[in-house]
Protein backbone atom coordinates (compact mmCIF):
# COMPACT_ATOMS: atom_id res chain seq x y z
CA UNK A 1 0.00 0.00 0.00
CA UNK A 2 2.98 2.38 0.42
CA UNK A 3 3.79 2.30 -2.92
CA UNK A 4 0.27 3.79 -3.75
CA UNK A 5 1.34 6.83 -1.67
CA UNK A 6 4.84 7.31 -3.37
CA UNK A 7 2.85 7.01 -6.71
CA UNK A 8 1.08 10.43 -5.23
CA UNK A 9 4.28 11.87 -5.31
CA UNK A 10 3.32 15.68 -6.44
CA UNK A 11 -0.46 14.57 -5.67
CA UNK A 12 -3.01 15.45 -2.84
CA UNK A 13 -3.37 11.99 -1.63
CA UNK A 14 -6.04 12.06 0.48
CA UNK A 15 -8.09 10.15 -2.05
CA UNK A 16 -6.15 6.89 -2.07
CA UNK A 17 -5.65 6.78 1.63
CA UNK A 18 -9.28 6.92 2.20
CA UNK A 19 -10.76 4.31 -0.48
CA UNK A 20 -7.60 2.13 0.12
CA UNK A 21 -8.05 1.89 3.91
CA UNK A 22 -11.96 2.54 4.07
CA UNK A 23 -11.45 5.14 6.56
CA UNK A 24 -10.63 9.07 6.90
CA UNK A 25 -7.07 9.87 6.88
CA UNK A 26 -6.03 10.34 10.76
CA UNK A 27 -4.79 13.99 10.29
CA UNK A 28 -4.04 14.55 14.04
CA UNK A 29 -2.18 11.39 14.26
CA UNK A 30 0.74 12.66 11.22
CA UNK A 31 0.40 16.43 12.38
CA UNK A 32 4.53 15.80 13.77
CA UNK A 33 5.11 14.51 10.38
CA UNK A 34 4.10 17.62 8.76
CA UNK A 35 7.47 19.45 6.65
CA UNK A 36 7.35 23.48 8.16
CA UNK A 37 6.09 25.76 5.66
CA UNK A 38 9.34 27.73 5.31
CA UNK A 39 10.59 24.52 3.76
CA UNK A 40 8.35 24.02 1.49
CA UNK A 41 9.12 25.12 -2.06
CA UNK A 42 6.81 27.64 -2.88
CA UNK A 43 6.70 25.86 -6.63
CA UNK A 44 6.25 22.59 -5.14
CA UNK A 45 2.97 23.67 -3.15
CA UNK A 46 1.76 26.20 -6.03
CA UNK A 47 1.44 23.01 -7.79
CA UNK A 48 -0.39 20.64 -5.26
CA UNK A 49 -4.33 21.38 -5.84
CA UNK A 50 -5.73 20.46 -2.49
CA UNK A 51 -8.66 17.34 -2.50
CA UNK A 52 -11.55 19.28 -1.54
CA UNK A 53 -14.38 16.36 -2.20
CA UNK A 54 -16.93 15.44 0.20
CA UNK A 55 -16.26 11.79 1.77
CA UNK A 56 -19.61 11.80 4.23
CA UNK A 57 -21.65 9.34 2.49
CA UNK A 58 -18.99 7.21 1.18
CA UNK A 59 -18.30 6.75 5.23
CA UNK A 60 -21.75 5.17 5.41
CA UNK A 61 -21.19 3.24 2.51
CA UNK A 62 -18.09 1.37 3.93
CA UNK A 63 -19.82 1.05 7.08
CA UNK A 64 -22.49 -1.08 5.60
CA UNK A 65 -20.03 -2.92 3.30
CA UNK A 66 -17.67 -3.92 5.81
CA UNK A 67 -19.52 -6.69 7.81
CA UNK A 68 -19.49 -8.30 4.10
CA UNK A 69 -16.19 -8.58 4.11
CA UNK A 70 -14.91 -8.64 7.14
CA UNK A 71 -14.07 -12.53 7.03
CA UNK A 72 -10.95 -11.69 4.73
CA UNK A 73 -10.39 -7.96 5.52
CA UNK A 74 -11.34 -7.57 2.44
CA UNK A 75 -8.56 -9.41 0.90
CA UNK A 76 -8.75 -12.71 -1.26
CA UNK A 77 -10.54 -15.94 -0.19
CA UNK A 78 -7.94 -18.52 -0.31
CA UNK A 79 -9.74 -20.38 -3.18
CA UNK A 80 -8.57 -17.40 -5.23
CA UNK A 81 -5.30 -18.68 -5.00
CA UNK A 82 -6.73 -21.95 -7.02
CA UNK A 83 -7.57 -19.35 -9.48
CA UNK A 84 -4.62 -17.91 -10.36
CA UNK A 85 -2.70 -21.12 -10.29
CA UNK A 86 -4.94 -22.59 -13.41
CA UNK A 87 -4.70 -19.08 -15.15
CA UNK A 88 -0.49 -19.05 -14.57
CA UNK A 89 -0.30 -22.92 -15.35
CA UNK A 90 -2.28 -22.20 -18.86
CA UNK A 91 -0.64 -19.19 -19.61
CA UNK A 92 3.05 -20.47 -18.92
CA UNK A 93 2.37 -24.03 -20.33
CA UNK A 94 1.22 -22.18 -24.00
CA UNK A 95 3.98 -19.64 -23.69
CA UNK A 96 7.07 -21.56 -22.91
CA UNK A 97 6.66 -25.05 -23.09
CA UNK A 98 4.41 -25.90 -25.83
CA UNK A 99 6.81 -23.59 -28.49
CA UNK A 100 9.41 -25.72 -27.05
CA UNK A 101 8.36 -28.86 -28.67
CA UNK A 102 6.02 -27.97 -31.89
CA UNK A 103 5.05 -25.03 -33.81
CA UNK A 104 2.43 -23.27 -31.92
CA UNK A 105 -1.27 -23.27 -33.89
CA UNK A 106 -2.93 -19.76 -34.20
CA UNK A 107 -6.11 -20.74 -32.44
CA UNK A 108 -3.92 -21.63 -29.50
CA UNK A 109 -2.27 -18.70 -29.46
CA UNK A 110 -4.93 -17.11 -29.47
CA UNK A 111 -5.95 -18.73 -26.31
CA UNK A 112 -2.92 -17.71 -24.89
CA UNK A 113 -3.54 -14.03 -25.54
CA UNK A 114 -6.54 -14.83 -23.72
CA UNK A 115 -5.08 -15.34 -20.98
CA UNK A 116 -2.71 -12.63 -20.93
CA UNK A 117 -6.28 -10.79 -20.80
CA UNK A 118 -7.38 -13.23 -18.00
CA UNK A 119 -3.68 -12.40 -15.93
CA UNK A 120 -4.29 -8.46 -16.31
CA UNK A 121 -8.02 -8.40 -15.09
CA UNK A 122 -7.71 -11.11 -12.47
CA UNK A 123 -4.19 -11.44 -11.25
CA UNK A 124 -2.49 -8.13 -11.91
CA UNK A 125 -5.19 -5.99 -11.04
CA UNK A 126 -6.17 -6.94 -7.65
CA UNK A 127 -2.51 -7.43 -6.91
CA UNK A 128 -1.31 -3.72 -8.12
CA UNK A 129 -4.11 -2.40 -6.14
CA UNK A 130 -3.06 -4.07 -3.02
CA UNK A 131 -6.39 -6.04 -2.44
CA UNK A 132 -5.01 -9.91 -2.98
CA UNK A 133 -3.22 -9.58 0.70
CA UNK A 134 -2.30 -8.38 3.65
CA UNK A 135 1.01 -9.32 2.93
CA UNK A 136 2.63 -6.44 0.52
CA UNK A 137 5.43 -8.90 -0.72
CA UNK A 138 2.33 -11.83 -2.28
CA UNK A 139 0.62 -8.89 -3.59
CA UNK A 140 4.41 -7.54 -5.25
CA UNK A 141 5.05 -11.00 -6.43
CA UNK A 142 1.98 -11.36 -8.33
CA UNK A 143 1.61 -7.22 -9.51
CA UNK A 144 4.99 -8.61 -11.68
CA UNK A 145 2.56 -10.49 -13.88
CA UNK A 146 1.77 -6.95 -15.35
CA UNK A 147 5.23 -7.09 -16.89
CA UNK A 148 5.37 -10.91 -17.60
CA UNK A 149 2.32 -9.87 -19.99
CA UNK A 150 3.96 -7.30 -21.29
CA UNK A 151 2.78 -4.15 -19.35
CA UNK A 152 4.88 -2.55 -16.03
CA UNK A 153 3.37 -3.12 -12.93
CA UNK A 154 5.35 0.67 -12.06
CA UNK A 155 3.28 2.44 -14.83
CA UNK A 156 0.03 0.55 -14.19
CA UNK A 157 0.55 2.09 -10.25
CA UNK A 158 1.75 5.49 -11.39
CA UNK A 159 -0.85 6.14 -13.88
CA UNK A 160 -3.57 3.88 -13.56
CA UNK A 161 -3.82 3.94 -9.32
CA UNK A 162 -3.00 7.43 -8.81
CA UNK A 163 -4.23 8.82 -11.73
CA UNK A 164 -7.57 7.05 -13.36
CA UNK A 165 -8.84 5.97 -10.17
CA UNK A 166 -8.91 9.19 -8.62
CA UNK A 167 -9.97 11.48 -11.12
CA UNK A 168 -12.11 9.11 -13.31
CA UNK A 169 -13.32 10.91 -15.94
CA UNK A 170 -12.53 14.37 -15.34
CA UNK A 171 -11.54 15.88 -18.40
CA UNK A 172 -8.56 18.12 -17.08
CA UNK A 173 -6.82 15.12 -15.14
CA UNK A 174 -7.55 11.84 -16.35
CA UNK A 175 -5.25 10.75 -18.83
CA UNK A 176 -7.40 7.65 -20.00
CA UNK A 177 -9.52 10.02 -21.70
CA UNK A 178 -6.33 10.51 -24.15
CA UNK A 179 -7.22 7.62 -26.49
CA UNK A 180 -5.45 8.75 -30.02
CA UNK A 181 -7.88 9.00 -32.77
CA UNK A 182 -10.97 8.76 -30.25
CA UNK A 183 -13.22 11.45 -28.90
CA UNK A 184 -13.89 10.37 -25.47
CA UNK A 185 -14.79 13.56 -24.19
CA UNK A 186 -16.07 17.63 -25.83
CA UNK A 187 -12.99 18.99 -24.73
CA UNK A 188 -11.04 16.68 -27.31
CA UNK A 189 -10.77 18.33 -30.74
CA UNK A 190 -12.62 17.41 -33.41
CA UNK A 191 -11.48 15.78 -36.64
CA UNK A 192 -13.19 14.21 -38.97
CA UNK A 193 -12.57 10.12 -38.81
CA UNK A 194 -14.30 10.80 -35.50
CA UNK A 195 -17.44 10.75 -37.17
CA UNK A 196 -16.54 6.85 -37.97
CA UNK A 197 -15.35 6.11 -34.54
CA UNK A 198 -17.83 3.86 -32.94
CA UNK A 199 -17.45 1.74 -36.44
CA UNK A 200 -13.57 1.22 -35.62
CA UNK A 201 -12.48 0.93 -31.85
CA UNK A 202 -13.04 -2.44 -31.73
CA UNK A 203 -10.05 -2.64 -34.12
CA UNK A 204 -8.34 0.13 -32.31
CA UNK A 205 -8.50 -1.84 -28.91
CA UNK A 206 -7.26 -5.57 -30.88
CA UNK A 207 -3.90 -2.69 -31.88
CA UNK A 208 -3.86 -1.69 -28.31
CA UNK A 209 -1.69 -4.55 -27.11
CA UNK A 210 1.19 -4.71 -29.72
CA UNK A 211 1.16 -0.88 -29.62
CA UNK A 212 1.07 -0.52 -25.72
CA UNK A 213 3.84 -3.53 -25.96
CA UNK A 214 6.25 -1.16 -27.10
CA UNK A 215 5.42 1.99 -25.82
CA UNK A 216 6.04 0.17 -22.04
CA UNK A 217 9.42 -1.12 -23.26
CA UNK A 218 10.38 2.57 -24.35
CA UNK A 219 8.48 4.16 -21.24
CA UNK A 220 10.46 1.51 -18.54
CA UNK A 221 14.31 2.35 -20.32
CA UNK A 222 13.83 6.06 -20.51
CA UNK A 223 13.97 8.76 -16.86
CA UNK A 224 10.35 8.35 -16.68
CA UNK A 225 7.98 11.43 -14.61
CA UNK A 226 8.64 12.73 -11.29
CA UNK A 227 5.87 10.38 -9.61
CA UNK A 228 8.08 7.38 -11.44
CA UNK A 229 11.10 8.30 -9.63
CA UNK A 230 9.81 7.24 -6.35
CA UNK A 231 10.24 3.99 -7.37
CA UNK A 232 13.65 2.95 -8.16
CA UNK A 233 13.72 -0.35 -7.61
CA UNK A 234 10.41 -1.35 -9.16
CA UNK A 235 12.20 0.08 -12.60
CA UNK A 236 15.05 -1.58 -12.22
CA UNK A 237 12.71 -5.38 -12.01
CA UNK A 238 10.23 -4.33 -14.97
CA UNK A 239 13.69 -3.51 -17.00
CA UNK A 240 14.94 -7.06 -15.82
CA UNK A 241 11.15 -8.40 -17.37
CA UNK A 242 11.19 -6.45 -20.30
CA UNK A 243 13.44 -9.49 -21.61
CA UNK A 244 10.82 -11.64 -21.17
CA UNK A 245 9.30 -10.54 -24.52
CA UNK A 246 12.32 -11.16 -26.70
CA UNK A 247 12.56 -14.67 -25.15
CA UNK A 248 9.30 -15.08 -25.94
CA UNK A 249 10.12 -14.16 -29.15
CA UNK A 250 13.13 -16.31 -29.78
CA UNK A 251 11.52 -19.68 -28.58
CA UNK A 252 9.30 -19.17 -31.71
CA UNK A 253 11.99 -19.21 -34.19
CA UNK A 254 12.81 -23.14 -32.73
CA UNK A 255 9.50 -24.65 -34.77
CA UNK A 256 7.42 -21.42 -36.89
CA UNK A 257 8.37 -21.19 -40.34
CA UNK A 258 9.72 -17.87 -41.36
CA UNK A 259 9.88 -14.45 -39.99
CA UNK A 260 6.29 -13.76 -40.79
CA UNK A 261 5.02 -16.55 -38.86
CA UNK A 262 6.53 -15.21 -35.71
CA UNK A 263 5.32 -12.09 -36.37
CA UNK A 264 1.94 -13.29 -36.87
CA UNK A 265 2.06 -15.59 -33.74
CA UNK A 266 3.19 -12.33 -31.86
CA UNK A 267 0.27 -9.84 -33.31
CA UNK A 268 -2.55 -12.45 -32.56
CA UNK A 269 -1.17 -12.98 -28.81
CA UNK A 270 -1.06 -9.25 -28.15
CA UNK A 271 -3.85 -8.51 -30.00
CA UNK A 272 -6.37 -10.97 -28.23
CA UNK A 273 -4.79 -10.03 -25.04
CA UNK A 274 -4.84 -6.07 -25.54
CA UNK A 275 -7.99 -6.51 -27.29
CA UNK A 276 -9.83 -8.51 -24.59
CA UNK A 277 -8.63 -5.64 -21.73
CA UNK A 278 -9.25 -2.71 -23.61
CA UNK A 279 -12.56 -3.41 -24.25
CA UNK A 280 -13.95 -3.95 -20.99
CA UNK A 281 -12.19 -0.90 -19.46
CA UNK A 282 -13.69 1.36 -22.29
CA UNK A 283 -17.53 -0.21 -21.99
CA UNK A 284 -17.40 0.46 -18.29
CA UNK A 285 -16.61 4.52 -18.26
CA UNK A 286 -17.85 5.38 -22.16
CA UNK A 287 -21.99 5.30 -22.45
CA UNK A 288 -24.87 6.87 -22.25
CA UNK A 289 -25.69 9.01 -19.77
CA UNK A 290 -21.92 8.88 -18.34
CA UNK A 291 -21.00 12.49 -16.44
CA UNK A 292 -17.77 13.16 -17.75
CA UNK A 293 -17.54 17.20 -18.64
CA UNK A 294 -18.68 19.31 -15.93
CA UNK A 295 -16.49 16.60 -13.15
CA UNK A 296 -14.37 17.78 -10.76
CA UNK A 297 -12.81 15.45 -9.03
CA UNK A 298 -11.12 17.64 -6.49
CA UNK A 299 -14.71 19.01 -4.88
CA UNK A 300 -18.47 17.61 -4.65
CA UNK A 301 -19.17 14.03 -3.46
CA UNK A 302 -16.63 11.19 -3.71
CA UNK A 303 -19.41 9.19 -4.18
CA UNK A 304 -21.26 10.86 -6.19
CA UNK A 305 -17.95 11.82 -9.01
CA UNK A 306 -17.01 7.71 -9.33
CA UNK A 307 -20.51 6.01 -9.20
CA UNK A 308 -21.47 8.68 -12.12
CA UNK A 309 -18.82 7.84 -14.41
CA UNK A 310 -18.53 4.17 -13.91
CA UNK A 311 -20.95 1.44 -14.97
CA UNK A 312 -21.74 -2.10 -14.48
CA UNK A 313 -22.42 -5.31 -16.55
CA UNK A 314 -23.34 -8.69 -15.91
CA UNK A 315 -23.22 -10.65 -12.70
CA UNK A 316 -21.00 -13.45 -10.84
CA UNK A 317 -20.07 -15.54 -13.81
CA UNK A 318 -18.66 -12.58 -15.78
CA UNK A 319 -17.07 -11.56 -12.57
CA UNK A 320 -14.96 -14.98 -12.44
CA UNK A 321 -13.88 -14.06 -15.77
CA UNK A 322 -12.83 -10.24 -15.51
CA UNK A 323 -11.83 -9.90 -11.83
CA UNK A 324 -14.39 -8.26 -10.91
CA UNK A 325 -14.01 -5.41 -13.58
CA UNK A 326 -17.29 -5.55 -14.83
CA UNK A 327 -18.35 -4.04 -11.56
CA UNK A 328 -16.32 -1.12 -11.64
CA UNK A 329 -18.64 1.14 -9.42
CA UNK A 330 -17.94 -0.95 -6.46
CA UNK A 331 -14.64 -1.06 -7.95
CA UNK A 332 -13.40 2.11 -7.93
CA UNK A 333 -15.27 3.04 -4.69
CA UNK A 334 -13.58 0.10 -3.03
CA UNK A 335 -10.16 -0.50 -5.33
CA UNK A 336 -8.48 -2.71 -2.00
CA UNK A 337 -11.56 -4.72 -1.49
CA UNK A 338 -11.02 -8.42 -3.71
CA UNK A 339 -13.23 -8.62 -6.84
CA UNK A 340 -14.82 -11.79 -5.32
CA UNK A 341 -16.63 -9.90 -3.22
CA UNK A 342 -17.98 -6.97 -5.75
CA UNK A 343 -21.22 -9.32 -6.29
CA UNK A 344 -21.96 -9.56 -2.81
CA UNK A 345 -21.64 -5.55 -1.76
CA UNK A 346 -23.57 -4.43 -4.93
CA UNK A 347 -26.84 -4.67 -3.72
CA UNK A 348 -25.94 -2.76 -0.67
CA UNK A 349 -23.95 0.20 -3.02
CA UNK A 350 -27.16 0.06 -5.05
CA UNK A 351 -29.42 0.65 -2.29
CA UNK A 352 -27.81 3.65 -0.76
CA UNK A 353 -26.85 5.31 -3.79
CA UNK A 354 -30.29 5.14 -5.14
CA UNK A 355 -31.72 6.64 -2.06
CA UNK A 356 -29.60 9.58 -2.45
CA UNK A 357 -30.35 10.25 -6.01
CA UNK A 358 -27.01 9.19 -7.54
CA UNK A 359 -27.09 7.55 -10.63
CA UNK A 360 -26.34 3.74 -10.98
CA UNK A 361 -26.14 2.02 -14.13
CA UNK A 362 -26.04 -1.61 -14.42
CA UNK A 363 -26.41 -3.06 -18.12
CA UNK A 364 -28.02 -6.68 -17.55
CA UNK A 365 -25.60 -8.13 -20.60
CA UNK A 366 -22.33 -7.33 -22.58
CA UNK A 367 -24.32 -6.58 -25.75
CA UNK A 368 -26.18 -4.34 -23.71
CA UNK A 369 -23.44 -2.70 -22.40
CA UNK A 370 -21.23 -2.67 -25.85
CA UNK A 371 -24.77 -1.15 -27.60
CA UNK A 372 -25.12 1.91 -25.66
CA UNK A 373 -20.99 2.52 -26.04
CA UNK A 374 -21.91 2.67 -29.59
CA UNK A 375 -24.09 5.15 -28.91
CA UNK A 376 -22.19 7.52 -27.09
CA UNK A 377 -19.02 7.24 -29.03
CA UNK A 378 -21.28 8.14 -32.15
CA UNK A 379 -22.86 11.12 -30.49
CA UNK A 380 -19.22 12.45 -29.57
CA UNK A 381 -18.06 11.75 -33.32
CA UNK A 382 -20.29 13.76 -34.79
CA UNK A 383 -19.59 17.07 -35.45
CA UNK A 384 -20.22 19.94 -33.34
CA UNK A 385 -22.36 22.50 -34.29
CA UNK A 386 -20.71 26.50 -33.98
CA UNK A 387 -22.93 29.03 -34.04
CA UNK A 388 -22.17 32.12 -35.75
CA UNK A 389 -21.03 35.39 -33.15
CA UNK A 390 -23.19 37.77 -32.92
CA UNK A 391 -23.44 41.40 -32.57
CA UNK A 392 -25.89 44.28 -31.33
CA UNK A 393 -26.56 46.93 -33.50
CA UNK A 394 -27.24 50.75 -32.82
CA UNK A 395 -31.31 49.52 -32.73
CA UNK A 396 -30.09 47.23 -30.06
CA UNK A 397 -31.36 44.19 -32.56
CA UNK A 398 -28.34 41.40 -32.14
CA UNK A 399 -27.45 40.19 -35.90
CA UNK A 400 -25.50 36.88 -37.11
CA UNK A 401 -21.96 37.66 -38.28
CA UNK A 402 -21.74 36.50 -42.23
Amino acid sequence: INAEYGACNGQDGTTVYNSYHRRAFPHDRYTQYLVPDKLVDPDVRSKIEPNGQDFSLYWRVAKEVEPIVAATKGFAPNIYFVKVLLILLLAFGLDFVYPLFDRRPLWLTAVLGWSFGLIGLNIQHDANHGAVSRNPLINRILGLTQDYIGGSSLMWIVHHNTIHHVHCNDVERDGDLIVPTLRLCEKTEWQMPHVFQQMYFVLLEMAFGPVHVVRTVIDIWSDGSRREHAFAEFRKTSRVLSFVYPLRFAILFLHCTSWWDVVTQMCVMNAVGGGYLAFFFLLSHNFVGVKKDGIDTLKDCFVRNQAETSSNVGYEILCQFNGGLNYQIEHHLFPRIHHSYYPKIAPIVRKMLEAEKIQYIHFPTIWANFHSCFSHLGDLGKKPITTAPTTTTTAGKKQKKD
